[in-house]
């Protein structure tokens, strides 16, 4: 077999960032670039249906490479001191036949072409290839299986004794490096617009609006693209969704909430009445982007996951106000108001 690929993921993360955690509080005006860190790097979150892990995977196999591992490197000291597991599936895939051996650690989304890379490679003879963008490496390593295999002394001591002798593949094509939330929004904007190569999971249904399986929309709900809906997600009568967005599997929108150029993570839902713009949610945590705002807005209600809305608790509360179900084909109202602990969000610059 000519060519192997190992993805190790986990210890390219951005630094204190790129993730949303689920911790107490209300409000922190820190920049987004320096979120807490949570459970899982931005290359496990959906994109428009898929991760970056999964379409970086679909990528090499459309190259042609069938034999692909993923490690996480979040290993224990113990587990360290033995060689983490990535470095000893290098060592069994150099045994087992496999000639080259790409390593990618997975940080920045980029779009290299295999096939180039490995010519490249052969072309200039060389034993450890390493891609940059000019500037910086990608994470990105092809190495000859002759140079790892049936050595005792620790993978990555070796692959820095040949940095000296490795060559440079410099890389210009689409990059983005995932290093922020704000980095993550880029990519799914860019995606929208036809930037990269990443295609939604879904039906273009108009020039620009992409719909995937099971999803919920009714008549009285506007759509305007270019912005993605994932699967089995409902959005409720009365509900704006604008340029830019991107609605992830699962989710739910409210009766009359706007959705502008932000992102809403699986499973996520947002209640009646609000506008949410130029943000990332996930659950009840809100990242603002252009406000600098990163706050956890589960105890208002407004917020939170699917499997538990808060609009039964909120209409149940309100249910003098506005009627919200009703027999087949009767339209919805849109609510009159909101509760009162949104206009205080509001007023404090949480949303809109």
């Amino acid at each position: 077999m000519e060519l192997g690929a190992i993805i190790i993921t986990g210890n390219n993360q951005p630094k204190n960032s790129g993730q949303i955690s689920r911790s107490n509080g209300t409000r922190s005006t820190r920049n987004p670039s320096t979120l807490s860190a949570s459970s899982y790097p931005i290359a496990f979150w959906d994109l428009l249906g898929h991760s970056v892990l999964e379409r970086t995977i679909e990528r090499l196999r459309r190259f042609g490479v069938e034999l692909i591992s993923v490690f996480n490197n979040q290993e224990s000291v113990a587990s360290i001191s033995h060689g983490e597991p990535w470095e000893k599936a290098v060592i069994e895939h150099a045994r087992n036949g496999v000639e080259r051996i790409l390593l990618i650690t997975l940080g920045a989304y980029s779009e290299f072409h295999v096939d180039d890379l490995m010519r490249f490679h052969i072309e200039n003879a060389c034993r450890v290839t390493n891609v940059s963008d000019g500037q910086e490496p990608l994470g990105i390593t092809l190495v000859e299986s002759k140079c790892v295999a049936n050595h005792n002394t620790p993978l990555r001591n070796r692959l820095t004794a040949l940095v000296s002798c490795s060559c440079n593949y410099e890389y210009t094509g689409f990059l983005n490096r995932l290093a922020s939330p704000a980095d993550y929004r880029q990519l799914v904007q860019d995606a929208l617009a036809g930037h990269c190569d990443i295609k939604p999971i879904g039906k273009e249904i108009q020039p620009g609006i992409w719909i995937a399986e099971c999803v919920r929309i009714p008549r009285s709900v506007r759509v305007l693209g270019p912005c993605y809906v994932g699967a089995h997600t409902r959005i409720r009568p009365g509900a704006l969704i604008c340029p830019g967005t991107a609605l992830e599997r699962q989710c739910e929108i409210d009766c009359g909430t706007i959705v502008e150029n932000s992102t809403i993570l699986p499973s996520t839902y947002l209640g009646p009445g609000l506008h949410v713009s130029h943000s990332l949610i996930s659950g009840s945590r809100l990242i603002h982007l252009y406000r600098n705002l990163d706050v956890e807005l589960g105890d208002t209600g407004l917020l939170g996951w699917t499997q538990n809305p808060a609009s039964l608790r909120v209409l149940a509360a309100l249910g003098s106000l506005f009627t919200f179900a009703g027999a087949p084909g009767m339209r919805v109202p849109t609510p009159s108001r909101v509760p009162a602990a949104l206009d205080y969000i509001r007023g404090n610059g949480y949303l809109g």
